[in-house]
């Protein structure tokens, strides 16, 4: 794979890179919740021996599918609508799965306070998965953290950015963007070459935040 740092220019901006680091952590959320998905399948099973239950998976399967199309904003909201009426009647599994897809669909329709309302409902929802809900904490982090109050975002990053928690170096790096719009270049330069020297970062996202370390004034990762 080519080095994404080889191909900007030298006075490439940091908060032209920390958008892009943002749309990397989106990915690395899609990627876990799919994972959750795929384990629900035996769940799924379960479901369709019961004609209610089946009902629900295959509704949510139906909504998914479209959601892979790419479209406007209104197709997007319209989606949105679509999973919300899904979580209204399906089993806890797949509802919580429709409800973290239609707030990701209502942010990207530019429906913030609808998707964040949504991502809330979710995050204190005491009862629910954890792995859910940090899900949940990660997906609203990666709409919100341009916008919301500095002490919520570092709140609710806090325990996810801890060590031996799987979600470290996506939570570091939102750290880091926050740090970035609160003008603290330094500390999360320092934040970003904690990800890049990890091991256990994945690869891609260690250059990434190697060269967005660099692009802030910090040397190169030790790794």
């Amino acid at each position: 794979m080519v080095d994404i740092f080889d191909e900007v220019d030298e006075d490439l901006r940091a908060e032209r890179m920390s958008r892009f680091a943002r749309r990397y952590a989106i990915g690395f959320m899609v990627l876990a919740v799919l994972l959750i998905a795929g384990v629900g399948g035996w769940q799924a099973w379960l479901w369709h021996r019961h004609q209610e239950d089946a009902k629900a998976a295959t509704a949510f399967i139906a909504v998914l599918d479209q959601a892979a199309q790419h479209g406007s904003a209104a197709d997007r909201e319209a989606l949105a609508r679509k999973f919300g009426a899904v979580a209204q009647s399906a089993p806890s599994g797949y509802a919580t799965l429709a409800r973290l897809n239609e707030a990701s669909l209502l942010a990207d329709a530019g429906k913030q306070a609808a998707a964040e309302a949504v991502w809330n409902g979710l995050i204190n929802n005491g009862s629910l998965n954890p792995v859910l809900r940090q899900v949940a904490t990660i997906g609203w982090a990666a709409h919100a953290i341009d916008t919301a109050e500095p002490s919520l975002i570092q709140a609710r990053l806090e325990t996810l950015a801890a060590e031996g928690s799987p979600w470290r170096p996506v939570a570091l790096q939102y750290l880091a963007l926050l740090d970035i719009r609160l003008g603290h270049k330094s500390e999360a330069a320092r934040t970003l070459l904690e990800v890049a020297n990890d091991i256990s970062t994945p690869d891609d996202m260690r250059r990434m935040a190697n060269g967005l370390a660099q692009a802030l004034g910090a040397p190169a990762s030790t790794e």
